[in-house]
């Protein structure tokens, strides 16, 4: 992962890139320019972005002139809350109405918080330009907060300087920061300090220097004025000095470095939520939700739609079935016009015939029946067998051929019952006959 450093200063515009390795950073470029105007500004932050890699992390160092600070009793621990509290807390003793300002806290333990703020408008603007060259950054803040991550270990009370800016700290907690003036920052150093031990006894005895007053060629090992601390360049620690390939440039861009380590430790100081918020990340999470969604719902829409055709297939070939039996039902009741269940019915006739379990014994009585019939029997038109029982529904020319039929059965059937023997218009009558096979005709 490669992250590009933008440090936005007072008339001139820096930047350094730094690739992660492991848990490491490797220094790869870096390089200041002048820039007085906003038109300037933007050319080079586009001539910059024309020769980064696409995929660089990049992290805004604003001008610490632009920030302000305070240290304030809050024992809240979550970052997000303490946002939200920060307005409510400076109402009253900021220059501008909360609603104005963009907060952020840098925890200090003990339940205390360091808190930051600065003019919403101004940052939003150096925001936009940034993302208008393409460079929209994922932090905005200031390195200046991340110092004490060049802190020489043991080192107690001490303070640091780039020459535009001075952090104080006591045993790794900041005690102070501040942006300095365009004069010699030596001279408002060594003021700053000395109203610091006046007012909070807190003495400072040695400033560490970086950035730009480290690479004053008339900058000594050591100096100091009348009365005044004594200014040293910055001692370099295993993990900086590894990071870079020499020592002057190790200084000079050690700040950059500091924020670029705070941003893989931990949550750095950034002014990049609410009204300023990263927007970047949201959006090509979004491309790639509205990619996952449109994928999605091709894929509902096929399953839909084979769901569809299997349905209309299988609708299909229930009505094919149910044409079937209703035209085997036609054909074996051709005279039932409006049936109401076919397959229930065809079922039902089938086990009043005694369907493919009829035995010998029905095939002997419907012979017997038959061979009685004779000439005056004109049809059967029902029969029904169960076991030894047997029912017979048919037509005859007189009453005295169904007497004749019913003395022909009299011999196998006992006892035999001529029924519902009835005279019709033409002359024919129709009968019932019940009657018990004997034992010997079974």
């Amino acid at each position: 992962m490669d992250i590009l450093i933008v440090e936005a200063g007072r008339g001139s515009l820096g930047f350094a890139r730094f690739r992660k390795k492991g848990g490491a950073l490797v220094f790869t470029g870096a390089e200041r320019r002048p820039c007085g105007d906003p038109d300037a500004f933007g050319r080079l932050l586009r001539e910059l972005a024309a020769a980064g890699e696409r995929d660089e992390r990049v992290l805004l160092s604003i001008d610490p002139a632009k920030l302000f600070s305070r240290i304030l009793d809050l024992p809240i621990a979550d970052r997000r809350k303490q946002r939200e509290v920060l307005p409510l807390e400076l109402k009253g003793e900021t220059a501008l109405p909360p609603e104005d300002l963009a907060f952020d806290a840098l925890p200090l333990g003990g339940g205390k918080v360091m808190a930051i703020w600065g003019v919403a408008a101004d940052l939003e603007t150096g925001i936009a330009a940034m993302k208008d060259a393409g460079l929209e950054p994922r932090v905005a803040g200031s390195a200046l907060y991340h110092w004490d991550l060049l802190l020489p270990k043991g080192s107690g009370t001490a303070a640091l300087s780039d020459g535009r800016s001075l952090a104080v700290y006591a045993d790794g907690e900041p005690l102070l920061f501040r942006a300095l003036g365009e004069g010699d920052y030596r001279l408002e150093i060594s003021r700053t300090l000395a109203l610091l031990e006046a007012g909070r006894g807190v003495r400072v005895e040695r400033v560490l220097l970086h950035g730009p007053a480290a690479s004053c060629s008339t900058l000594p090992s050591e100096s100091t004025g009348t009365d005044g601390p004594l200014f040293a360049p910055l001692p370099l620690d295993h993990a900086l000095s590894d990071a870079f390939a020499g020592e002057n440039t190790a200084l000079e861009y050690a700040g950059a470095w500091a924020m670029a380590a705070a941003s893989l430790k931990a949550e750095p100081v950034n002014f990049r939520h609410g009204r300023l918020a990263y927007t970047a990340g949201r959006e090509r999470l979004r491309k790639k939700l509205r990619l996952t969604a449109i994928l999605g719902g091709a894929a509902l829409l096929l399953l839909v739609g084979e769901t569809g055709l299997r349905y209309y297939f299988v609708k299909s070939d229930l009505a094919s079935l149910d044409k079937s039996i209703l035209q085997i039902y036609r054909e074996v009741f051709p005279t039932r016009t409006k049936p109401v269940d076919e397959v229930a019915e065809l079922k039902s006739e089938i086990r009043r015939l005694g369907g493919g379990s009829a035995g010998p014994g029905v095939l002997h009585a419907l012979n017997l029946i038959a061979g009685a019939k004779g000439e005056g029997i004109l049809g059967v038109y029902e029969a029904e067998i169960e076991g030894a029982q047997v029912l017979i529904k048919g037509d005859a020319r007189s009453f005295q051929a169904v007497n004749d039929f019913k003395s022909s059965l009299s011999a196998d059937f006992d006892p035999v019952d001529m029924a519902e023997v009835k005279s019709r218009p033409d002359g024919s009558v129709s009968f019932t006959f019940r009657g018990t096979l004997k034992e010997g005709g079974k």
